[in-house]
């Protein structure tokens, strides 16, 4: 238990002090040393919780989405209407709520695994939708497309100092979505 407390503390260190460095230079300019000695954790300590500094962004923006999930997975469990409300809100708020990792995602070059993630998920809600077991090729890339779209639109979002209200955001998705589901259904009766 103790091991587990001193490593989720050492995980925090190590990313709140590799965030601040990347507001201040740019991620190909940061060394392992430089962010261990500014985090006053020993190197052999660093390499104990992650192989990379890659590792501490993803694994953060892993444990993030997979918090998406969790908060939305009650919902998806009782969905039987084709409306996102609950589940747009919630990414965006998430979004807005850990901006500070989705800015380094992007720094880094990484904010493509963000979208495959959400491209997965957007895959499970559109399966849960239309009540089938598995997405052929057309229904996927539908799914992906939205994925990307919302992707596209939350980076925006955040390089525009995330200016626009949420409601307008939440709005947008809510009727790409809505209009996805009715493209969907054009196919399935294919």
């Amino acid at each position: 238990m103790k091991k587990d407390k001193r490593s989720k503390r050492t995980r925090a260190w190590l990313l709140e002090t590799l965030l601040e460095l990347i507001e201040k230079k740019d991620y190909s300019e940061i060394s392992i040393t430089e962010l261990t000695e500014k985090a006053d954790i020993a190197r052999q300590t660093f390499y104990r919780n992650y192989n990379s500094m890659d590792d501490i962004l993803l694994s953060k923006m892993d444990e993030i989405l997979d918090e998406y999930l969790k908060r939305v997975q009650k919902s998806l469990k009782t969905k039987n209407d084709p409306y996102w409300d609950f589940e747009v809100n919630q990414l965006v708020i998430l979004w807005q709520q850990n901006v500070a990792v989705f800015k380094a995602l992007q720094k880094s070059g990484l904010a493509f695994q963000t979208l495959e993630k959400l491209s997965e998920f957007f895959s499970l809600f559109h399966m849960k939708i239309q009540n089938i077991q598995e997405l052929d090729n057309k229904q996927q890339y539908l799914a992906y497309y939205l994925a990307g779209g919302v992707f596209m639109v939350l980076n925006k979002w955040i390089e525009n100092e995330m200016n626009t209200p949420i409601e307008l955001l939440t709005d947008l998705f809510k009727k790409a979505a809505n209009h996805i589901n009715q493209i969907s259904k054009e196919y399935i009766k294919r």
